[in-house]
């Protein structure tokens, strides 16, 4: 992924910027450009390397550091929230060890912020410290994921159902494109990809039924099974998207009892083969 470079805070009436990745260029403050680099191009918030400054029609590349544009409670939170991601999304896998210098390099920025935020999940037990020098993605209980699994079932069962009460033509192709692009992330066996698409469906039904406290909900589940699903799928010969086009079948139909129905068999179904994929563990 290309670094970005950091962008002076320049609010000029002239001043214009330009994404060198994607060639967009438009007269909007720093902080909107921002969110189309990380929402649009898929950038760090913090990594905007590819970003430039256009004023007057000469192009000028700054060299400050984004890192140091941003006081450290703001980028705290930004790491932070760059880590949750990759645990929701299976980019870190159980088990693995996290070290402070790897994410701060892999970041772009200090090791301060970085221990700040691992603090943060350390107390959210969505990592856990083993000892003064050894931090991992734990491993989570056969008891504690079938507690997860279960709450999981019966709360995304009713954000399908909700979703498919209101779902628009709009809703059901951007579903399709999802489980499209699932699916070949899953024929090249980019299972962290597919992992990502799968989490990005899910949390795309509580987004169509209107439940945003349910989706905060969901991050917090997600982010303790996140790693063990991504884990699960790259070995297993379950088919991960099988409920769900039966889930966007029912959306188109408008039928909430079977969206409900197939996203709670979606949940189950994998229940047995990751709860032997958390027994694997304690016999390496």
């Amino acid at each position: 992924m290309p670094q970005l470079a950091s962008v002076e805070e320049s609010f000029q009436v002239r001043t214009f910027r330009r994404c060198c990745f994607c060639s967009r260029q438009a007269v909007l403050p720093e902080r909107v450009w921002r969110n189309i680099a990380v929402n649009v191009c898929r950038f760090n918030i913090f990594d905007a390397s590819c970003i430039k400054i256009v004023t007057f029609n000469t192009m000028i590349q700054h060299e400050v550091g984004a890192m140091k544009e941003v006081n450290k409670d703001s980028l705290g939170h930004t790491i932070y929230g760059r880590i949750c991601q990759d645990l929701v999304r299976g980019k870190l896998r159980p088990n693995q060890k996290i070290t402070i210098r790897g994410l701060a390099e892999s970041l772009g920025t200090s090791s301060t912020p970085v221990r700040d935020a691992v603090q943060r999940l350390l107390q959210d037990s969505a990592l856990e410290q083993r000892s003064v020098r050894d931090v991992r993605v734990p491993v989570l209980t056969a008891r504690q994921y079938m507690e997860i699994s279960y709450m999981r079932a019966e709360l995304e069962g009713l954000a399908a159902a909700k979703a498919a009460e209101v779902a628009e033509d709009r809703d059901v192709a951007r579903l399709k494109h999802i489980i499209m692009r699932n699916e070949e992330a899953i024929a090249a066996a980019r299972w962290s990809k597919a992992t990502e698409l799968n989490q990005k469906f899910h949390f795309a039904l509580a987004g169509m039924a209107d439940m945003p406290l349910m989706l905060d909900v969901l991050h917090r589940l997600w982010l303790r099974t996140g790693p063990l699903i991504a884990g699960y799928y790259e070995g297993a010969i379950e088919d991960m998207v099988q409920q769900h086009h039966v889930i966007v079948s029912a959306c188109e139909r408008r039928d909430a009892a079977s969206a409900r129905t197939a996203m709670r068999a979606d949940i189950e179904g994998a229940r047995k083969g990751i709860a032997a994929y958390i027994t694997s563990f304690s016999a390496d």
